[in-house]
């Protein structure tokens, strides 16, 4: 397999922090990103580009050759991450060997355990900003700052900018200040469709984070989805950080309902939040996707009313159940109901029962075909 070369810039054609990926037909993909009320100098070492760079290594395979520092654990976290990958699906991924110009013993910055916190607006994130903020978990990070990723969908890049202000506004209560990165990765096609943004996300906290320890991202999913069929994407630990800054993933087993009712003491942050996947989410939400869906039906168990969002039927009765994490969410919300047993929970529950036997039945089938010969007892 031909070599990879990922070529840093460290200060790169324009103001910023950034790094170029050529392919081995010689196509060029740059990363820029842009910090935005970020005062502090950009780390030296390379973890968190290479990082983000990395998905489109695995999708070609070979060797990924880093003209620049690279620490020791990142250097060996990254590796794990490429390999995971490639067991994982490996028709579509493969393995990387990284070489780096300089590997590195680096040196985490003194003090406490302050963290930057990525913050999209969605539920999770504003659980797990709210949820270190005001120590409602075990050890909890005290947050330093919010971090918002602006360029991450084709759609409007630039209106992000927008929903800075009522993002601003929303946070001022908490007294928490918003930092953001302007990122190029949506237009040069740098985020893999199945692997997703969070490379990239890490890779602004990296860059957002000096003289910070800690970067904390929410996971995007409910733990017991990794229990069900299609499984989501690989459980990692935190591997997309280095030896000067860790990345940590939060959350993942607390149910809707119960992250709305901590957002309680917080209504600006509670109104601001969507989930909405057809919309920016610093604009009003659709109110039909399933994301909306799943959102209003947490509202509606945690007796927290939401005016701009509203339960329809239809939507409901359609949620797409098939998606293990859509799945997750529906069941965690209806065992974690408190509000008033009306039409949309009883609704819901028929909706979980029937994927339920549907799940029974399909596992049924599939080991009966196994034990006869004919099927795989669990494919990938």
């Amino acid at each position: 397999m031909p070599p990879i070369t990922c070529v840093v810039e460290a200060n790169g054609p324009v103001p910023g922090w950034g790094a170029a990926l050529v392919r081995p037909d010689g196509r060029r993909s740059v990363l820029q990103l842009r910090p935005i009320g970020v005062t502090a100098r950009p780390l030296d070492v390379l973890d968190g580009l290479v990082a983000a760079l990395l998905p489109i290594a695995m999708r070609a395979g070979g060797t990924l050759r880093v003209r620049g520092p690279l620490t020791r654990e990142a250097l060996r976290n990254l590796t794990e991450y490429a390999e995971t990958w490639a067991h994982w699906a490996p028709r579509r991924f493969h393995r990387v060997e990284i070489v780096a110009d300089a590997v590195v013993d680096g040196q985490r910055p003194a003090g406490d355990r302050a963290a930057i916190v990525a913050w999209s607006g969605s539920l999770r994130s504003t659980h797990t900003l709210v949820r270190h903020a005001n120590s409602l978990v075990v050890a909890a990070f005290p947050v330093r700052a919010a971090l918002r990723v602006l360029g991450l969908h084709r759609e409007d890049p630039m209106d992000d900018d927008a929903g800075l202000v009522a993002a601003r506004t929303a946070l001022a209560a908490t007294g928490i200040p918003l930092l953001a990165v302007r990122i190029s990765a949506a237009a040069d096609g740098l985020i893999d469709p199945e692997i997703g943004a969070l490379p990239i996300v890490a890779a602004a906290l990296h860059a957002a984070g000096a003289g910070l320890a800690f970067g904390l991202h929410a996971r995007r999913w409910l733990l017991a989805a990794q229990l069900r069929y299609p499984r989501p994407e690989p459980a990692l630990a935190d591997l997309l950080s280095g030896a000067e800054f860790t990345v940590r993933a939060d959350g993942g087993a607390v149910a809707p309902p119960r992250m709305v009712a901590d957002l309680a003491d917080h209504p600006a942050l509670a109104s601001a939040v969507s989930n909405c996947r057809r919309v920016p989410r610093h604009r009003p939400p659709c109110g039909r996707c399933a994301g909306c869906t799943l959102l209003a039906l947490a509202c509606a168990a945690a007796n927290h009313s939401r005016p701009d969002l509203r339960i329809r039927l239809g939507r409901l009765a359609a949620l797409p159940f098939a998606d293990p994490t859509t799945a997750a969410d529906a069941e965690a919300t209806l065992a974690d109901w408190r509000g008033a047993d009306g039409r949309d929970r009883r609704v819901l529950a028929a909706s979980v029962a029937l994927a339920r036997l549907a799940v029974e039945l399909r596992d049924t089938g599939r080991w009966l075909g196994a034990a006869a010969g004919v099927r795989a007892p669990w494919p990938r």
